[in-house]
């Protein structure tokens, strides 16, 4: 990154953009822009507030109430955002393929939701001893 770059890294996050709308006008990488403003702020605490209390995606302050669940981003619409551009980071590990006793099926779900049947149809069968009935 050039010094011309670095400055304008800095007028623009003054003007309140963010770190994605910097990168694509510099021609520059998020992470490089991102790396380079939070070593130079960090140089100069003074100025920002501590990068934990920094939205994850713009940089804008949060403000997270002792005692509850700290917050990342400053909105919806930049945590939307950033899982967005950020699609390689998410992890999605948790699901687990089961079988219907019903009808014997095979579908996948949430780990931690401990679902039984593939479709209402099925509990309604099982529950109630009636046969299955399509829902398509």
């Amino acid at each position: 990154m050039t010094e011309a770059q670095k400055q304008q890294v800095m007028e623009l996050r003054k003007q309140g953009c963010v770190f994605a709308d910097i990168a694509k006008e510099l021609g520059i990488s998020v992470n490089s822009v991102k790396s380079f403003y939070r070593r130079h702020t960090c140089a100069a605490p003074a100025e920002t507030p501590h990068s934990e209390n920094l939205c994850k995606r713009c940089g804008a302050e949060l403000v997270n109430t002792p005692g509850h669940r700290q917050k990342i981003f400053c909105s919806p619409v930049c945590r939307q955002r950033y899982w967005l551009e950020h699609g390689e980071q998410m992890q999605h590990n948790s699901l687990v393929t089961i079988s219907c006793p019903v009808c014997g099926r095979a579908f996948s779900d949430y780990k931690g939701h401990h679902r039984k049947y593939c479709s209402h149809a099925c509990y309604i069968s099982h529950r109630y001893g009636g046969a299955a009935y399509e829902s398509e």
